[in-house]
């Protein structure tokens, strides 16, 4: 018997229903062939694909599945938190104030205090990573750097703000590096004996230890011999520190070098300073664990021929693995400027 041609109509119909289903549901079966053996969950299908506007019918977006051979993810953008153990290996890197391609170990960082003035000079200066100037507080201190606060001293009010002052700094991508007592073996500075400098770490250092807060020894001067009131200078005041301060969870230690003031050719001051240095890395340990730890040159300078001296040290310095940060003292007129402009000198250190 011949179907009637309203039977076919409506065999029509429905196979135009069948077909006319919408394109995220299950491939209409004249497809389903031509994509045999497809693996539907290779992300790599799916690169050039805007999710965002996918329409899911109401449904929820799905996760995409993770595989072995994941596509290539793009590149992520710069973390504003330095890391707490950064690696001495220098990177190369465009510097926009002189045009020319050098390299940045990001150990640079920039001195300063109220009299550097205006901070943002510095701004565009890509070899400086980060800034401290002997306080607790930034105090104008372009975002871009990373801030390393200090405790000065023991005095209240050096101490007295100290815990609020960590918890800022440390809070969020802020810093990971506490810095202690300024100079405590001159007594024009900190003015500590060693004794008393352990106490004091002890009780206002040590508690912020932690895998993300790290934390330097006191910053001594390059002095040798003793002080007018009988405490030890330079390197002989902080090797019984360390040894001493049992337990101290010591990251890293700041030293000072200041160069010869009697016109001494430059090379003499670049072996000073070299040998300095390399001696305050030889007696840098961990006092909690006995491990080595890096130096921090925290305040140096050369008073013969500065822009000669930095020169020959920064590429010293960069390349020196045992030299983890440091700062040329210091971002204030005369120095690193001149008349609120960064002078020959800054530009020097700065690029």
């Amino acid at each position: 018997m011949r179907p009637s041609l309203s039977a076919l109509a409506l065999v029509a119909l429905c196979l135009e229903l069948v077909y006319a289903r919408p394109s995220h549901g299950p491939l209409p079966r004249k497809n389903r062939r031509q994509y045999a053996g497809v693996n539907w969950n290779d992300p790599a299908l799916y690169k050039d694909v805007d999710w965002s506007t996918v329409n899911y019918g109401g449904g929820s977006t799905p996760t995409p599945t993770t595989t072995s051979t994941p596509a290539a993810a793009p590149t992520p953008a710069p973390v504003a938190e330095a890391s707490p153990t950064p690696s001495p290996a220098a990177i190369t890197t465009s510097n926009t104030n002189s045009g020319t391609t050098t390299s940045n170990s990001g150990k640079r960082g920039l001195a300063y205090n109220p009299s550097s003035g205006n901070l943002d000079i510095w701004s565009a200066y890509s070899q400086l990573t980060w800034g401290y100037n002997w306080n607790d507080m930034p105090q104008g201190l372009p975002s871009q750097f990373q801030y390393v606060p200090t405790l000065w001293g023991l005095a209240s009010v050096h101490s007295g703000n100290w815990d609020s002052a960590v918890k800022a700094a440390t809070s969020g991508a802020g810093t990971n590096y506490l810095m202690s007592f300024n100079e405590p073996d001159n007594e024009g500075q900190a003015n500590m004996d060693v004794g008393s400098a352990v106490a004091g770490f002890n009780q206002y250092m040590k508690p912020y230890a932690s895998d993300n807060v790290l934390l330097g020894s006191p910053s001594v001067t390059n002095g040798v011999g003793t002080n007018s009131a009988g405490i030890p200078q330079g390197l002989d005041w902080l090797s019984p520190f360390l040894e001493q301060c049992t337990g101290c969870p010591i990251s890293f230690v700041p030293i000072h070098w200041y160069g010869c003031q009697n016109g001494c050719p430059v090379s003499s001051d670049v072996s000073d300073f070299q040998s300095h240095v390399q001696s305050a890395i030889a007696a840098a340990v961990n006092p909690a664990t006995g491990e080595k730890v890096p130096v921090w040159v925290t305040e140096f300078q050369s008073f013969t021929d500065p822009e000669s001296f930095l020169s020959e040290i920064l590429p010293w310095l960069d390349g020196e693995s045992g030299v983890q940060r440091y700062a040329y003292f210091m971002a204030t007129d005369g120095i690193l400027i001149n008349g609120g402009s960064v002078n020959a000198v800054g530009a020097k250190y700065a690029s």
